[in-house]
């Protein structure tokens, strides 16, 4: 059936579903994945298909952590390569939790070509004391979910031989922590690179460094940035 579908479609056209289920991916070009709703959860699904077939949306829901709830859902959406939200859209009536949102979706417009064209990377890894969150993400009835205060996540774009990092503060405290660059882990050729560090209104710095080197960074809260990263 989805096959003749697929056959009959128009050019432009696209077919979505509800939940990730593995044996259709061939046959569609996104799915809900609205159930990515557990503890310790990894971007397993993502590293596979990631490029073959967009994902999008996480249910947002209420509850006395609700506000916390919503910045770990849409910060691991956003290093998860996942399209943000399923929300509801008196969302931008929570002055806070609206300016959140708006960033991180914004920050992923930027990169939209990174998810649709690019290939999940293992995430960095930061050193320090990072510490973790905890919220009520309301799947069924109490269920707390536990996360780092920072998420990060990582996709390349082999062609150009460029790499996206993305570095999400989700907490309502600033973190510092010491990350360890080292380009050809990620496929990232040559001697020296360039890196230029957005938000998702602007380019707030550039610099040239070793394929290998040291960074301290100062994450302050509610913030998220991404490292656009290519050989020179």
């Amino acid at each position: 059936m989805l096959q003749s579908i697929r056959e009959a479609m128009p050019n432009g056209g696209m077919l979505t579903s509800e939940c990730n289920s593995e044996p259709f991916a061939r046959w569609f070009d996104g799915y809900l994945t609205w159930t990515w709703q557990h503890d310790g959860q990894v971007p397993a699904y993502v590293a596979v298909y990631g490029g073959a077939i967009q994902v999008f949306g996480r249910a947002y829901r209420g509850g006395d952590t609700k506000d916390l709830a919503l910045r770990m859902k849409a910060g691991q959406q956003l290093v998860f390569g996942e399209q943000i939200g399923w929300i509801d859209p008196e969302i931008v009536n929570e002055e806070e939790s609206a300016a959140f949102l708006r960033q991180v979706v914004r920050l992923r417009w930027r990169l939209r070509r990174t998810f649709y064209a690019g290939e999940m990377c293992r995430p960095p890894r930061l050193e320090g004391d990072i510490p973790t969150i905890r919220a009520d993400w309301q799947w069924k009835d109490d269920w707390w979910v536990t996360t780092d205060a920072v998420m990060t996540g990582a996709w390349r774009l082999p062609t150009e031989n460029k790499l996206v990092l993305m570095f999400v503060n989700v907490s309502d405290s600033p973190v510092s922590a010491r990350f360890h660059f080292d380009g050809r882990r990620y496929g990232i050729e040559g001697d020296q690179v360039r890196v230029t560090i957005i938000d998702q209104e602007e380019t707030l710095e550039t610099f040239a460094a070793p394929n290998a080197f040291h960074r301290e960074l100062e994450l302050p809260p509610r913030t998220a940035y991404a490292w656009e990263v290519y050989s020179v």
